[in-house]
């Protein structure tokens, strides 16, 4: 069971960076009609849409629950959300570079342009974002990205599980270790 402002803080967010995401595909398909492989793509304008007016019913549930965003605990679920909505789509785009390239994308860049655009809408809602000029959030995102393909690889080998696990260590504790240091990087107010 999941309290409601976890429901509302990861809805709103998953709504938001699918919305940056569709657009962002969209507006690149639209001016580069060579890479739209997918009859699919022609239609994502009314679909980024409803992203966004999705994340915009979830912005106002938000703000009408000051405590959701006006204590110090706000602030702290604040960067948690944010921090794994960027996490997850990065190690997951990264995993997908075939799919980029076929559409004309660099998914390294497109994920670091929707992650900015995220951070600064969230900022229209959030107590705190996060700091995406600090020098180590982008170095220490891609070191979680080398850290998960070696998780990969690992899982890949045909070997006993027990020795999979010991070789995961190493790289599930720097993983780890990754994330609490791009967590404690300082927020920006938004106040």
């Amino acid at each position: 069971f999941f309290a409601p402002k976890f429901i509302f803080y990861a809805t709103y967010l998953s709504e938001k960076i699918g919305y940056w995401r569709y657009i962002t595909i969209y507006r690149h398909l639209e001016k580069n009609t060579k890479y739209r492989v997918y009859p699919l793509f022609r239609f994502f304008e009314s679909w980024c849409q409803d992203e966004n007016r999705h994340g915009d019913f979830f912005a106002a549930l938000l703000k009408s629950q000051k405590p959701l965003l006006n204590t110090y605990e706000a602030r702290l679920w604040s960067k948690f959300f944010l921090l794994s909505v960027f996490v997850t789509m990065y190690l997951n785009d990264l995993q997908r570079l075939d799919f980029y390239s076929t559409i004309g994308l660099d998914a390294k860049k497109f994920d670091i342009h929707v992650i900015r655009k995220t951070n600064q809408s969230s900022a229209t809602v959030f107590p705190v974002i996060y700091d995406l000029d600090h020098p180590n959030f982008f170095p220490l995102l891609d070191a979680c990205s080398q850290q998960n393909q070696i998780l990969i690889d690992i899982e890949k080998e045909e070997t006993l599980s027990v020795f999979k696990f010991f070789k995961k260590l190493p790289a599930i504790l720097t993983l780890a270790w990754n994330l609490v240091q791009l967590y404690l990087i300082p927020a920006i107010e938004t106040n």
